[in-house]
């Protein structure tokens, strides 16, 4: 029988650190921050550490080199910003420590704001956006460009193919297109789909043609943390044009961030997100053209959580608050619908009503 592996000590850790965690420049605690994977900084100094040393195992077996322009770079400058119309991204150095060491503060337009601490692999990353490879070899699409662009709107929009999407390695997501996508705010460059052909025409042809693919592309997203992501990643062109999107209402960050203030914490508070609800809705509500919403709820929620509680719920509230939408489905995680159920239905009745319809009930 195999013996169980005992947890390191905090002297342990920093001894293989080489450095003290709460030694270094980390965010002020009274401003809420999050790793890439949107879990929450703690507060403990231990779980600090431990985070730091996962990651730096990590990397010491994953190395990647660079090239000294890309070294170069990071070392430029403390503070670097980008932005696209409304939306800033400020990338500062907050250290030299070996892996957490730059902090990513995101604004939208829309008031949203979202603070990550980034390693100096991420943080090269959201400084390296992939850009297109021109295809240059077609006299067809030239003469595309010559007809008006109302005419080739329509062809877009009938040649646009219907797309499903979701994330297939949440790791290999936040490391590689969501932080790369922080860089571009515009969202032009996000990997949406390398099955639509005319994305990698042109850049023309892809400015033209994104809107109409994400009209016609049902997200399928497992977490709310995914969503808050996707939503930052995709820029403004992706929540102007988002039409479809499937939510399971549910968060991990938020999960074990309750577990660890309060482990004795009964399953429904557990089971119903806070942590990043807001975000989540905030972000929606910039998706004008949203018109269908799939929501996925634990079927424990509808059916043993009070109604005055579930109704006071904070995440339960921010849902509420997102209205007009065309179509709400709710289901459980195994796919079967409970909008019959009185709880459900009164969910979607409210985030299917208008604003209007809201203030002549009252």
């Amino acid at each position: 029988m195999a013996k169980s592996r005992a947890i390191p000590t905090l002297q342990e850790i920093e001894k293989k650190l080489g450095y003290k965690v709460d030694s270094l420049d980390y965010p002020n605690q009274n401003t809420e921050c999050f790793y890439l994977d949107l879990r929450k900084i703690p507060e403990s100094v231990y779980w600090k550490n431990v985070r730091e040393f996962v990651e730096y195992e990590r990397t010491k077996h994953c190395k990647v080199k660079r090239t000294t322009s890309e070294r170069a770079l990071l070392e430029l400058d403390l503070v670097h910003t980008a932005g696209c119309d409304d939306d800033t991204v400020s990338l500062t150095r907050k250290t030299n420590a070996y892996v957490y060491n730059h902090t990513v503060d995101i604004h939208l337009g829309c008031g949203f704001h979202l603070a990550l601490l980034v390693t100096n692999e991420e943080a090269l990353n959201t400084l390296s956006v992939a850009k297109l490879r021109q295809n240059t070899s077609g006299d067809s699409t030239r003469s595309l460009f010559r007809l008006p662009r109302e005419i080739r709107d329509k062809i877009y929009d009938f040649a646009m193919a219907k797309g499903n999407w979701q994330i297939e390695d949440v790791d290999d997501f936040n490391r590689c297109n969501f932080v790369r996508s922080i860089g571009d705010l515009s969202g032009f460059y996000f990997p949406l789909s390398s099955k639509v052909a005319a994305l990698g025409v042109s850049r023309q042809m892809r400015q033209e043609a994104l809107p109409f693919a994400y009209r016609r592309t049902l997200f399928h997203l497992d977490d709310m943390d995914d969503l808050v992501k996707l939503l930052v990643a995709v820029g403004k062109v992706g929540r102007d044009n988002i039409e479809m999107v499937e939510l399971a209402w549910k968060s991990r960050a938020d999960s074990e961030f309750k577990w660890d203030e309060n482990p004795n914490m009964d399953g429904s508070s557990l089971l119903l997100p806070t942590l990043h609800a807001a975000r989540c809705i905030q972000l929606l509500k910039q998706c004008k053209r949203l018109h269908s919403l799939r929501l996925y709820l634990e079927r424990d929620i509808i059916t043993d959580i009070s109604p005055d509680d579930f109704k006071a719920h904070p995440g339960i509230q921010e849902l509420c608050s997102l209205q007009g939408i065309k179509m709400v489905q709710i289901c459980d995680v195994g796919h079967e619908p409970v909008d019959r159920h009185g709880l459900a239905k009164w969910l979607r009745e409210k985030m299917e009503s208008s604003t209007e319809e809201e203030e002549l009930g009252t």
